[in-house]
């Protein structure tokens, strides 16, 4: 068995210790899991969060995600972000990308889509992980952001003041982020 095949077997009975009734061979799991650095696990890892969430478990994963640093984690972590649709999980998902040390600059305007398509508490969220961004962002991500934002002002049908003061704010760093772009697009 090549070293490959004995990683993969690795992970896979690590993840299925994790999902183990054992608090203590579930523990044992996240830090060897810590240990080893593999992108695959990511997608599963959330998985499982969604699992455990409300128990002690849930912490310690939540953890061990946002200290994933491998090159390529944070266009697994939109992946993962961007196909969840139930608002109480990504309320779950979305404080471990602000508190991970990823760079998402590169998907402002993904963050702006699932602002404007999820409830106050993910607008939220997704505007801290936003102001967080180094930066620079590209012309296209901020024109796309720009395009969700309109897109949303356009076709909004619900009257949450709190969440309209939120993607207000995000239009404010939008445009703040915008110099020299034409930034007219938006609102007037």
């Amino acid at each position: 068995m090549s070293n490959k095949e004995k990683t993969k077997q690795k992970l896979s009975q690590l993840l299925l210790d994790l999902k183990s009734e054992s608090e203590s061979k579930s523990s044992t799991a996240i830090l060897e899991l810590a240990s080893i650095g593999d992108l695959s696990v990511i997608q599963p890892l959330f998985d499982i969060l969604k699992l455990k969430a409300g128990t002690s478990l849930q912490k310690q994963i939540a953890k061990l995600l946002s200290d994933i640093q491998i090159s390529g984690s944070a266009e697994v972590f939109i992946q993962v972000i961007k196909n969840e649709e139930d608002n109480e999980v990504l309320k779950l998902f979305l404080p471990i990308l602000w508190e991970s040390k990823l760079d998402f600059s590169e998907y402002l305007a993904d963050f702006v889509e699932i602002s404007v398509s999820g409830d106050y508490l993910v607008a939220l969220d997704c505007l801290t992980i936003m102001e967080n961004m180094p930066g620079p962002f590209s012309e296209s991500q901020l024109l796309e952001a720009q395009l969700h934002l309109k897109e949303f002002v356009e076709n909004k049908s619900q009257n949450d003041e709190r969440k309209m003061q939120i993607l207000s704010e995000l239009t404010i760093f939008i445009k703040d982020q915008n110099e020299g772009i034409d930034a007219d697009l938006l609102f007037d």
